[in-house]
Formats: structure tokens, sequence, C-alpha cells
């Protein structure tokens, strides 16, 4: 009994994926912006700001037309949507067996 070993499950941590501080980093640089700006003349500063702000702006623009990947299940309900909003006009009991057997099919976890 004294001679006997168990062997412990070893728990495999998840990969973390990396978060976007973008508020974070540019309250840290205005920080050091303006501790650094504290030595120096106002003109100097002023110009420190206006290329803070034009370099937020540019990095702003840049996320904004980042190209975002859409997932398979995203396309096919806005699909569905679409195929509903359009048989409702013009074939509104269509549109009703079209809704119903979406949401049997999004129930049943096969989309």
């Amino acid at each position: 009994m004294a001679f006997c070993t168990t062997v412990q499950p070893v728990s495999k941590t998840a990969p973390s994926t990396p978060v976007d501080n973008t508020t974070t980093a540019s309250l840290l640089s205005l920080l050091v912006l303006s501790a650094y700006a504290a030595h120096k003349s106002k003109k100097a500063m002023r110009k420190m700001q206006r290329k803070l702000l034009w370099t937020g702006l540019k990095l702003k623009m840049q996320s904004l037309f980042s190209k975002k990947r859409v997932t398979d299940r995203v396309l096919i309900y806005i699909l569905l949507g679409v195929i509903a909003l359009v048989l409702v006009f013009y074939y509104p009991i269509a549109a009703l067996i079209v809704a119903a057997v979406a949401l049997i099919l999004i129930l049943t976890g096969t989309i």
C-alpha cells in the first residue's frame, strides 16, 4: 500500500487570445506625453498633441476599414432572412413555410 502511485491528470490551459487594449494604450501614452510636456514649451506641446491626434485618427480609420471575416452560419441566417422577406411580399404562405423550416433547422442544430 505504501508503494502505490497515483497518476494525477494534467489539465491543459486554453490558449488565450490577445486582447486589443487601444484605449488603455492611448491613455497611457497621454499620461507619458503630459509628463514629458511639463518640460517642453507650449509650441512643442501643441505639436506633440497634433501628432498624437493624427496618429490616433489614422489608427481608427485603419480599424474601420480592416477586413473582418464573416462565419458561414451568419451568412446562412442572412440568406434565410432575405428569402423570407422576399416571399412575404410575393407568397405569404411560402414565407411561413420557409420560416418554419428554418426554425426547425436552427433548433435541431443542423445550421
